[in-house]
């Protein structure tokens, strides 16, 4: 589907490279932790009103506990009719709390083109250079047939609730262009992610034992052990034909893979940390997997290597939790994929190569192993989504990191694409 011809240059030329650093900056010096981003909403909703957005200020209560509540904006802008909707999502609390800054993580300092602060690209930068581009369209006097929906919303660190209670509350869109920092490249495909929890059981057994109750018996964490040996190493690709069905994806080198993030027994010697019986030994881990996998065929594959543990050894006893309870409606997302040739794709990467004044890069290098709250919407609403953002972990050593940082020149490449991007496509 060819791209129709309009004339963007007048919405990229009132993108303001001042009120980008002030939007930042002030977004920067406001501390947005999970559910606490009141304070940030109402910046955000302040600043899109002012441009002649309409706005709403959404409540979000916490998925775990009604009593804590946040609020998310909405802005609108409203087409002439005869266009897609298409919206902006970014999230307000920040992806990274560390310790060990050699700045003020709230202090927003600008140095060298670099702007410092916690949250400055994950994900406050996305969100401000949604807003910077489309108040370069507003500003330009462009007219649009379609809507454009900004979405900054709250509790990405928690599964994305934010954008499930938007979704939720019936907001719908044709097109999204999910605002993760993805060091200005547009990935049309992403990981998916899924948690899973076994438990692992025996009996106790103390030194004095017979010898029926031990051929019955092997050591829970033994039993984790067994698992971990066969399902591999942290952060190291699953091969293709071994334990786990899927098929290779050119665009996402070394996944599927894994890690284990959480492992706990107790003993009857020591405090009870987890009200869990000293008999189980409970492992979570995480997937993160390709395009084609799905929680039932991970389940499956996850079965048969329980499966044969158990032949070879019958006192294995194992149940598996998948998803992990607690991450059905969070860190359970479905891998996501657009067409590199979809007019969404087309467009943005149209409008990076003119901002930028090089060729863009389409495909999942730039967010290769994140998945974003894009993930949620293309899986709700199964529309065309690509994740695109100013920021790049991998100048760090670690990430999450302290010291988070972004260059003012990104910023403005991505609020100029993306404004290319909206006008090409709902003008």
């Amino acid at each position: 589907m060819p791209l129709i011809p309009i004339d963007t240059r007048p919405a990229l030329a009132a993108v303001d490279e001042l009120k980008i650093l002030s939007l930042e900056q002030r977004s920067i010096q406001i501390s947005s932790s999970t559910f606490q981003e009141g304070e940030i909403a109402d910046l955000y909703a302040n600043t899109m009103s002012d441009i002649g957005l309409e706005v709403e200020m959404m409540e979000v209560r916490h998925p775990d506990d009604p009593t804590r509540k946040s609020r998310q904006p909405i802005g609108r802008l409203r087409g002439t009719g005869g266009g897609p909707t298409l919206m902006l999502n970014g999230h307000m609390d920040p992806g990274a709390e560390m310790s060990g800054w050699t700045v003020d993580p709230l202090g927003a300092k600008f140095e060298d083109g670099w702007i410092w602060g916690m949250g400055a690209h994950d994900d406050k930068g996305g969100c401000v250079a949604a807003i910077s581009a489309v108040e370069a369209i507003m500003r330009s006097t462009t007219r649009l047939k379609g809507d454009v929906i900004v979405a900054p919303v709250i509790a990405h660190k928690l599964g994305g609730a934010g954008t499930r209670a938007l979704l939720d509350q019936g907001i719908k869109a044709d097109l999204c262009i999910n605002m993760e920092h993805s060091n200005n490249t547009i990935a049309n495909v992403c990981v998916g992610v899924l948690m899973v929890r076994l438990i692992c059981t025996a009996p106790e057994l103390f030194f004095r034992y017979s010898a029926e109750a031990r051929a019955a018996y092997i050591n829970p964490i033994e039993q984790q052990m067994e698992i971990i040996r066969r399902i591999g190493p942290s952060l190291t690709p699953i091969p293709s034909a071994s334990w786990m069905t899927f098929t290779p994806h050119s665009d996402l080198p070394g996944f599927p893979t894994h890690t284990f993030d959480v492992i706990h027994k107790e003993h009857y010697y020591f405090k009870n940390y987890t009200g869990q019986s000293s008999r189980e030994c409970v492992l979570t881990l995480q997937f993160r997997t390709v395009p084609g996998q799905t929680v039932e065929s991970v389940e499956m594959d996850l079965k048969r290597l329980l499966t044969t543990i158990k032949q070879e050894h019958p006192a294995f006893n194992c149940i598996m939790e998948i998803p992990a309870r607690g991450t059905e409606n969070g860190w359970n997302q479905a891998p996501m994929e657009c067409a590199a040739d979809h007019p969404l794709v087309r467009a943005l990467a149209q409008g990076q190569t003119i901002a930028s004044g090089t060729k863009a890069y389409v495909g999942a290098y730039g967010r290769l192993g994140n998945v974003g709250d894009g993930n949620i919407i293309q899986q709700v609403l199964g529309i065309p989504t690509v994740q695109y953002g100013p920021g790049d972990i991998r100048i760090y050593k670690e990430w999450p990191t302290p010291d988070e940082r972004v260059r003012l020149s990104d910023l403005v490449t991505a609020a100029k694409a993306v404004a290319h991007a909206v006008v090409t496509l709902c003008g």
